[in-house]
């Protein structure tokens, strides 16, 4: 079977946009999560954000004259993110015809008032077309779901398949997946996945507060999101990127690129339960993860550590952990698992890609992330959970989890890369 391997990675995150630093602060038990900043006299429904600072934005602006005119942060991040791993990746700009985009992202910023002028527009596609040049360019209708991809592509040269994936808070690693697929099948010699998203706006917020989702609480903003706690009662937002080069074994050392780790499996599974719970043995979350290690070959023994989906809700969470348990057996006490979305919010269809990232250095620098937060276990979350700060570890493979609302679960199986391909 064709080997796939991660080149180069970049991230756009509450705690920094450099991939290797973010993994340290995190290791050392920093949090990106506080009160929110940017929202002036509007108090939003949630007290604490994962926000990327605006003077970051303006940052990514000024550095990509070609984005100047783009408003809409979700594809800001995208964009600062795929350039940031095809640099690092060794990837110049300019005409890649066999390179493709795989990107999760979300729906994007919601206006309501452009969202009900174009209601009350006529029917008719004249008027319509003379509408677009009016909208508010923060909009998602001015931004659509592909632009962040498309402007990936364009930006670089990547004259093949582009693909924007909207399925949520798993969108980044069905992205992946569909990025290791194709690969494999010999329909492109490198690819941009990962997902980029930003719902931290007043529609975004109060849609997650009245699905009953949202953290509540008094008390300090970076520590409202606690997965696995026994006190946890929800999720904070969060926005950034997180995006990976994928390439053939055969193509990166052909070009001599830097490898930091392999992608060894893709698995996806349906919960086919409710829209807004999993079911509470996690039968689709186990059916996802066992799909990945199947596709790659391993057994769950080979398995050292999990970057868990962790919302830190009431449901989702012992709900994983049975699940790991289903799939790992005697195993699963010997895996180290954590979240990093205590420290830096729920990314929605990014927290997979920036989770991908963590997971692949991990592998290659042999660093576990924390979950923050974390101070009182909740009985049914029964694991090694990395509480606080990290740890050192030599890891063989790992997976990382996603398990989005609708009930679609995607998981992606990572092994730490040697040049001979292990027996499967």
């Amino acid at each position: 079977m064709t080997r796939v391997v991660v080149t180069g990675v970049g991230v756009e995150t509450p705690l920094g946009a450099d991939p290797e630093r973010l993994l340290e602060r995190l290791v050392a038990g920093e949090r990106g999560v506080a009160a929110p900043r940017r929202y002036g006299a509007w108090r939003p429904p949630s007290r604490g954000l994962g926000e990327v600072d605006d003077e970051r934005i303006e940052a990514i602006r000024a550095a990509h004259p070609d984005l100047s005119a783009v408003a809409e942060r979700r594809t800001l991040l995208g964009v600062s993110a795929a350039r940031a791993a095809l640099a690092r990746a060794g990837v110049a700009p300019g005409r890649h015809p066999r390179a493709a985009v795989f990107l999760g992202t979300g729906p994007g910023t919601q206006r309501l008032e452009d969202v009900q002028r174009l209601a009350d527009a006529p029917r008719d596609l004249g008027a319509r077309l003379a509408l677009a040049p009016t909208l508010d360019a923060r909009s998602s209708l001015a931004e659509p779901a592909e632009s962040p991809a498309v402007r990936v592509a364009r930006a670089h040269g990547l004259g093949g398949r582009v693909v924007a994936v909207l399925t949520a808070c798993s969108a980044a690693n069905q992205a992946l997946g569909l990025a290791l697929r194709a690969l494999r099948a010999g329909e492109c010699d490198l690819a941009v996945a990962g997902g980029c998203d930003s719902q931290n706006n007043p529609l975004g917020l109060v849609f997650f507060v009245l699905l009953g989702a949202s953290a509540t609480g008094e008390g300090d903003a970076a520590a409202l999101c606690r997965p696995f706690d026994r006190r946890r009662n929800g999720l904070v937002m969060g926005e950034g990127a997180g995006v990976a080069v994928l390439e053939t074994e055969a193509h990166a050392r052909a070009r001599g690129a830097p490898i930091l780790a392999e992608v060894a499996g893709y698995g996806a599974s349906l919960d086919a339960w409710r829209t807004t719970a999993p079911p509470p043995d996690g039968r689709g979350a186990k059916e996802a993860m066992a799909e990945a290690l199947c596709d790659a070959g391993l057994a769950p023994t080979d398995v050292d550590y999990v970057h868990a989906h962790g919302t830190g809700t009431k449901r989702n969470d012992p709900a994983e952990v049975r699940a790991l348990h289903a799939l790992f057996g005697p195993h699963a006490r010997a895996l180290a698992v954590s979240s990093s979305k205590g420290a830096l919010g729920h990314l929605l269809s990014a927290a997979a890609g920036v989770s991908f990232v963590l997971t692949a250095l991990a592998l290659a620098r042999g660093w576990i992330p924390p979950t923050a937060n974390l101070e009182e276990p909740d009985a049914a979350c029964d694991l090694d959970l990395v509480p606080g700060r990290g740890r050192p570890a030599r890891l063989r493979a790992a997976l990382n989890n996603s398990f989005a609302f609708g009930g679609q679960n995607a998981s992606m199986a990572l092994r730490r890369y040697a040049p001979e391909e292990p027996p499967r």
